[in-house]
């Protein structure tokens, strides 16, 4: 069960936070049905199944699982229909249900509506009420009751005349019926009927999976059977007794003269015929040729791809017994036919000579039941079924041809020629939807993809429950895929409200024309409305020291009811203070929650300008206010302004903050920048007392910013004598990050000879912050990091500037070698390289300065944490013009790893690739590792 180990891992929490399961007794009993249920086709049907052994009065449904499983008849394992845990429903058969107020009475009966015939078989009812369980078997059977009709009801017939009665027995199942006739004479002295009289044809099988069969019984009657009653009897399994029709028989005599000459003439007349008819009969019973009846390729010619079906052929009636039957097959758009099967009555065999053995082998999608058949009435009959396992790419279109050659065909064979249709219906994937966190603030985007369909004309709609979508869906182009057959995507983008939990959206696709529909679908199983938290109220509003303080915040408009509230002083949580948070209350208007909370607690000298937080966890999303609580008494310290608000390197900045209320008059202020204080720049004005004989003040700091104040936090400290602690107020500079300029490398000595010492150097310059990484490679080989050097400046502007050397001493291998410099800089996440080629004045044929190739790159790489060493991939796409459906191959190169030493992942979008990906490491001299992936490109 694919619930039953999280079920299990609940059952010793169940057991301890529920007091009523230790009422239960030790032994739970599932009772069902100890005999077949034997239901019609598309009836909606119950399936029992009743819990005992329980001793509450009810049974609490938080506490039960129920899984109801399905074995076939000729299935090896069970499937899961429907399962009920802890009070959710997980259908995985549409339309299961089972009833939670009957469930509570120990009642877990399945409803299934609308039965098929591929629904058929054992049905498990397996119970779990913690910690004990048990489980109950029930057969069902499908079935179908056929319609019979007898026609006609009333039949008329001079003496010596022939007629037909058929009786057709339709829509049954299963394949399993009796038809019998039955002569009731008036004198009751005979009630056989003559077995050459009767013919039964084959059951042929409809779309729907039910039966038809038809017989027919030939009357020649005589003028004492006037009044004879023929009755059809028919036995099937869903009659409680054999279903009688009847037809009457009225026999009227030819028309005669009554003259005693006419009768002697008529008497001898007839003496002529019998004994004429004698030898006719006798010649049509052993010695006339007939020729064969034909009823072939019945059954569905529309079939489906993958989908074994059969058709029917019936060739009957027919003298001398030698026949020949052979098969052709031409497919579309093919010129010849094949013949594709070939079978003699005398032979009695499929022939095996050289031709047909090849003709055979291209019949892989056939396979053939043939058979002669002698009758009563001394002809024969050949019954043949054809399996086919019809393949859209091979037999759509295609004409199977049947052809008889024999005796009583004098002219030519006889044919039949039907067309077959193969179709393939689509199939839909499971929706995804674009996140797993559904908000109503944000669209989500419902996808399905509809593949394996042949013709790539569809029908396609979304639903909400039963009901079609307003929103327009986007259904990309239709694709014909590799197999053959088409795929397409369709998606849907939806606002979602608080009403649509629960509800289940689908997406159903059918072939033109088609009755059929499937589908896909999705339910929405919780909408996430984030909390909104107003500001926090202090009562009172102007709150003293040592004297109790309320700080209350209303959390609103939000769903689901679970959310944790916390409340923080400073950094740390109030675990001390009185808090008293209200239980989720439901608004009916809306169908979301709110609840007000409130801490309330007796402050002291040193919590005045200290923040207090409420912090409101949601679905993992976490939503704070926070008030500064400004005691009576103490001074009030405003927030520090920039002037001007955009910072800018190298511009003059003011920072100003202003102290109010305090008294007396004494009072200190400081600067500083992370843990050193400022002093040059800094400024306090001389306090002014107001009315109330309070004092004000203002500090400011007027400074320059460098790329060194990157990132850095600026502060002010303000002292008084009222204060137990320093109040403090912090800003960070709003500083960009800026990528270094990075110069063309230059050589010192210009010509450099064999075995003397080179130095190279890059100059840098405008970027902040000031750390970068650098590293300088021959060929691909990096040169040792002792000989590095970098010095980093601030310039006028503010930003940093730099040269960076590396030295080497030359021999004749490196003339005409590739020197790399590479500069990483981590804050913008960018790398820029430069390259020189060395050419040695030794091997120089000519003088002026040496030429460098500068192959320039600057590419911005992906956001990564600056201790990683792996340089950022840079994807590529080898395959030119890539086509939707077609191989496409991506590669990357990984400087300075090898495949022993790197895991590398791929992904399309989040989802990992796991296969068809290839890692080879470059050559022996360069330490690195190349990275293909070859994968299928879809229309998206």
């Amino acid at each position: 069960m694919a619930w039953a180990g999280g079920f299990a891992g609940q059952r010793c929490l169940l057991l301890l936070g529920l007091g009523g399961l230790l009422q239960l007794a030790e032994t739970l009993q599932v009772r069902m049905g100890s005999t077949p249920q034997i239901v019609s086709l598309n009836d909606n049907i119950f399936i029992p199944c009743t819990i005992s052994g329980y001793k509450t009065e009810e049974l609490d449904i938080k506490n039960v699982g129920v899984t109801w499983y399905l074995k076939p008849p000729r299935a090896d394992q069970k499937e899961e229909v429907f399962t009920f845990l802890t009070g959710e429903h997980f259908p995985r058969r549409n339309g299961a249900n089972m009833s939670d107020s009957d469930l509570r009475r120990g009642n877990a009966a399945l409803f299934l509506p609308q039965i098929q015939f591929k629904e058929a078989g054992t049905y498990t009812c397996h119970v779990t009420v913690t910690p004990f369980d048990a489980q109950g078997t029930a057969v069902l059977e499908v079935v179908a009751q056929p319609t019979v009709s007898l026609s006609p009801k009333e039949v008329i017939i001079e003496s010596d005349k022939e007629k037909t009665l058929s009786c057709e027995v339709n829509k049954f199942y299963p394949n399993l019926v009796d038809i019998k006739w039955m002569k009731i004479s008036k004198n009751n002295q005979d009630s056989s009927v003559a077995a050459e009289d009767i013919c039964t044809g084959a059951s042929v099988e409809n779309e729907d999976g039910t039966f038809n069969v038809t017989s027919k019984l030939r009357l020649q009657p005589s003028l004492q059977d006037n009044g004879n009653v023929y009755r059809c009897i028919v036995s099937h399994k869903t009659f409680p007794a054999d279903l009688l029709l009847n037809s009457v028989l009225t026999v009227t005599a030819p028309r005669s003269d009554s003259s005693i000459l006419i009768g002697v003439i008529i008497g001898t007349i007839i003496a002529c015929i019998i004994v004429l008819g004698l030898g006719v009969f006798v010649y049509d019973k052993c010695f006339k040729k007939i020729p064969p009846t034909i009823m072939a390729f019945i059954g569905n010619v529309e079939m489906k791809h993958l989908e074994d079906t059969s058709l029917y052929c019936q060739i009957s009636g027919f003298r001398p017994k030698p026949i020949t039957v052979a098969f052709f097959l031409k497919k579309y758009q093919q010129e010849q036919k094949e013949k594709i099967y070939y079978w003699n009555s005398e032979k009695d065999d499929i022939q095996r000579d050289e031709e047909s053995a090849a003709l055979l082998s291209t019949s892989k999608n056939f396979q053939f039941q043939i058979y002669l058949k002698s009758l009563d009435n001394g002809t024969f009959e050949v019954p043949c079924i054809i399996h086919i396992s019809p393949n859209v790419h091979e037999l759509n279109k295609a004409e199977i041809s049947l052809e008889i050659i024999h005796e009583a065909l004098q002219q030519r064979p006889t044919m039949a020629i039907t067309e077959l249709k193969v179709i393939a219906v689509p199939v839909l994937d499971p929706i995804l939807c674009s996140t797993d966190v559904p908000r109503p603030d944000e669209p989500i985007t419902l996808t399905s993809r509809i593949h394996s369909f042949f013709p790539e004309t569809i029908d396609l709609a979304w639903y909400k429950d039963g009901d079609e979508v307003p929103e327009e869906p986007f259904i990309s182009d239709v694709i014909k895929g590799p197999d053959g057959l088409f795929f397409c995507t369709s998606s849907l983008i939806l606002h979602l409200g608080v009403e649509d939990i629960g509800r289940r959206f689908i997406c159903k696709a059918k072939l033109k024309g088609s009755h059929q529909y499937k589908e896909s679908s999705w339910k929405l199983e919780n909408l996430i409305f984030t909390p909104k938290v107003s500001n926090i109220v202090c009562e009172p509003s102007i709150p003293e020291s040592g004297e109790a303080v309320t700080l209350s915040c209303q959390v609103t408009d939000y769903h689901p009811a679970q959310c944790q509230v916390r409340w923080i002083k400073g950094f740390e949580e109030l675990t001390e203070a009185a808090i008293k948070t209200q239980d989720p209350q439901l608004d009916t208007a809306t169908n979301l929650y709110h609840r007000v909370s409130q801490v309330t607690f007796t402050p002291e000298p040193e919590d005045h300008a200290v923040e207090f937080t409420i912090e409101v966890i949601h679905c993992n999303r976490s939503t704070k206010k926070s008030h500064p609580l400004m005691l009576k008494g103490f001074p009030k310290i405003t927030s520090i302004v920039l002037s001007p608000n955009d910072v800018e390197y190298g511009k003059p900045l003011s920072l100003t903050c202003k102290i109010m209320d305090f008294y007396p008059n004494d009072i200190q202020v400081r600067w500083f920048q992370e843990n050193n204080e400022i002093k040059k720049g800094s400024s306090v004005q001389e306090p002014k007392q107001d009315t109330r004989g309070l004092f004000c003040t203002s500090s400011d700091l007027q400074l320059i910013p460098s790329a060194r104040d990157y990132g850095r936090k600026i502060g002010v400290m303000v002292m008084h004598k009222t204060l137990t602690k320093p109040i403090r107020k912090n800003v960070y500079l709003k500083l960009p990050a800026k990528s270094p300029a990075v110069s063309e490398i230059r050589a010192t000595p210009a010509s450099p000879k064999v075995n003397e010492i080179v130095c190279l150097e890059v100059s840098i310059s405008d970027f902040a912050p000031e750390n970068i990484k650098v590293a300088w490679y021959k060929d691909w080989s990096e040169l040792p990091k002792d000989n590095h050097n970098i010095d980093t400046q601030i310039g006028k502007n503010g930003l940093c500037f730099s040269t960076l050397k590396t030295q080497f001493t030359t021999n004749a291998s490196d003339n005409g070698k590739m020197f790399r410099c590479e500069v990483i800089h981590p804050a913008t996440n960018s790398c820029t390289e430069k390259r020189f080629t060395l050419k040695l004045d030794d091997f120089s044929t000519s003088t002026g300065d040496i030429q460098s190739e500068c192959v320039y790159q600057n590419y911005t790489l992906s956001p990564r944490p600056i201790s990683q060493e792996i340089n950022t991939l840079k994807i590529e796409c080898i395959t030119s013009n890539p086509k939707a459906g077609e191989d496409v191959t991506l590669c990357c190169f990984v400087h300075g790893w090898t495949t022993e030493s790197a895991y590398v992942s791929w992904f399309k979008g989040k989802y990992p690739i796991e296969d068809r990906i290839e890692n080879t490491d470059c050559a022996q001299d360069w330490k690195s590792v190349f990275l293909k992936i070859v994968y299928i490109q879809n229309h998206e």
